[in-house]
């Protein structure tokens, strides 16, 4: 049966050889369904994703790259309205999800549902556990286990761009081809030495809520400077941070856009006590004065007291 989405041919891969040939982009709604249910029974997915986060608080998701043992999927939700049918396939807890450095593409899928799919087995992790370096990067991994050299000429590329070259595609779909095989070579190693349990007690805590919806009152805590402070100027500094979060959230701007660290340290160091006196304070633009004005010298009084 043909498969339902576009095809794209893929070259040799950076080996020479060739990769899974039943390689599909999926942009709209029929085809994504209909691969999804070629991929229900599944007992696991390589998953990676591509998402922009440089204009926003929130990842937004660009792509989507799915594949197992016989076939892989680039899914372009920027074309495709109804994503359920994916959803609906990454949160079946039949279904084991593989990815590497599992962290950022679990708090994007977060941020979209809720919570996170499960359960998950995280390549990196596991390179930890079998000895690699605890912060190997895919390439690296892929090289170190496959003998395979990546190409990284799409490492800066804007995702959110329409059309999709294919380069990009094909650069999008090694990230799971590539991922299905290490993820079978580390079930085998794992095993063999009776380290799966100790992998899966790992790869669950990954799926904790609360690692993706930080504490707005730690934020503070990322703030290198902070250790520098105390007494009531740590106090404001602390509100403001948290302050900053929340607003950051709300907004969906990234927190620096809200304020820069430095502003926040400068308030907290000289504890403005009016308008004239917060003018005054380093990055405090008159845009920012007008909208966050009131609400900062609140938090700084407030404390003060």
């Amino acid at each position: 049966m043909r498969p339902p989405g576009r095809i794209f041919q893929p070259g040799p891969g950076p080996g020479g050889e060739h990769m899974n040939e039943d390689l599909e982009l999926i942009e709209n709604e029929s085809a994504l369904a209909q691969h999804c249910e070629r991929l229900r029974g599944s007992a696991w997915l390589a998953v990676d994703t591509e998402f922009e986060r440089t204009n926003t608080y929130y990842p937004e998701l660009c792509l989507v790259q799915v594949a197992n043992e016989r076939m892989t999927a680039v899914i372009d939700p920027l074309a495709i309205a109804d994503l359920e049918p994916l959803y609906d396939l990454l949160y079946d807890a039949a279904i084991c999800k593989v990815f590497h450095a599992a962290r950022q593409d679990l708090e994007l899928f977060f941020h979209i549902k809720g919570n996170v799919p499960a359960p998950v087995f995280d390549t990196q992790q596991a390179a930890t556990l079998l000895g690699y370096d605890r912060e190997i990067g895919y390439a690296n991994l892929v090289k170190a286990t496959l003998g395979v050299e990546l190409a990284k000429t799409q490492t800066r590329t804007n995702w959110k761009r329409r059309p999709l070259t294919h380069t990009q595609l094909e650069y999008a779909a090694d990230d799971v081809i590539y991922l299905a095989r290490v993820y079978e070579l580390f079930k085998l190693k794992l095993d063999a030495s009776g380290q799966l349990p100790e992998m899966e007690a790992a790869c669950a805590a990954l799926t904790r809520p609360e690692l993706y919806q930080p504490d707005p009152g730690m934020m503070w805590q990322k703030i290198k400077a902070a250790r520098h402070l105390d007494g009531k100027a740590l106090a404001v500094l602390k509100q403001l941070a948290a302050w900053r979060e929340l607003t950051a959230r709300t907004e969906n701007q990234p927190r620096k856009w809200i304020l820069q660290d430095s502003t926040l340290l400068d308030m907290a160091r000289r504890l403005p006590a009016d308008r004239d006196a917060l003018s005054c304070i380093k990055g405090m633009n008159d845009r920012a004065l007008k909208k966050y004005g009131a609400a900062l010298l609140e938090i700084v009084g407030a404390v003060k007291e």
